[in-house]
């Protein structure tokens, strides 16, 4: 949108004035994890749109750049997984954002030491894994026998840097790009692309790499001005979503069927 249609100044007040929903108090210890996450992420998005308001009215414009980037890779992991026709398909959807994120919790761990020979190393390589099992064959890939590749990972013995190289040949995470593009497929009328635009500009910044293709700046705007334009343009469109999109496929009595099928 036009910055001299619409001035800096209105979109700051229509992104103050966004008033999130009330998070639900989660006292049914039967529950699945799936309406708890979900609306962990809506609040997540919510809270990120916060401080980049106090971060851009401090003048602090590129630290506001970076937190728009981070509300912007939460709001696509949402609308990933919310913004699905069944619930059969949140629940696939949910379950491959599950694995990804703890294939990367997993390896990450592993990195840590060079062994499982410390308890504490086992103990939480064994929970992770435990985590991960029901799970994990979503993200398998072909040809792999998932519960050999599982029988192989699941040993204390043995360098951890074997465990990681066998993560890393028979799984493939979802990306993050993949969220963006998604969110911007699911909500086409808002995005005309400039989603993808925005989140190359912002790994440049957040990765402090200012040759990559993204992190340079059009010449004809001011440097500043040019953060301001893309960061506020996208946070009003992050508020346009979530004020618009209801929340009711997260209410105990829609995903009763999920629980039973974890």
């Amino acid at each position: 949108m036009d910055s001299v249609i619409w001035p800096f100044e209105e979109r700051v007040r229509i992104i103050k004035g966004f008033a999130p929903l009330e998070q639900p108090i989660f006292d049914n210890a039967d529950e699945d994890t799936f309406r708890f996450n979900m609306w962990g992420l809506y609040h997540r998005v919510c809270e990120a749109i916060k401080s980049y308001v106090v971060l851009y009215e401090a003048n602090r414009i590129f630290d506001a750049f970076i937190i728009a980037g981070h509300a912007l890779e939460t709001c696509a992991i949402l609308s990933y997984i919310k913004d699905n026709p069944t619930e059969e398909q949140k629940k696939e959807k949910y379950n491959l954002y599950f694995a990804s994120i703890l294939v990367g919790q997993i390896t990450a761990n592993l990195e840590l030491s060079d062994n499982l020979e410390q308890n504490i190393s086992w103990q939480s390589f064994c929970l992770l894994l435990q985590m991960f099992y029901p799970i994990g064959k979503n993200i398998l890939n072909k040809n792999k026998d998932y519960k050999d590749v599982i029988k192989q990972i699941n040993c204390r013995k043995g360098p951890n840097k074997e465990k990681i190289v066998l993560f890393r040949k028979c799984f493939t995470p979802l990306k993050v790009s993949q969220y963006i593009k998604s969110f911007s497929n699911n909500i086409s009328n808002i995005d005309d692309g400039q989603f993808q635009f925005f989140y190359t500009k912002y790994c440049s910044f957040k990765h402090s790499n200012m040759l990559t293709p993204g992190a340079s700046f059009e010449p004809e705007y001011k440097y500043e001005d040019s953060i301001k334009e893309y960061s506020l343009t996208l946070i009003c469109e992050l508020v346009h979503y979530l004020s618009t999109s209801k929340l009711e496929a997260f209410d105990i009595s829609t995903i009763s069927n999920l629980a039973k099928n974890r």
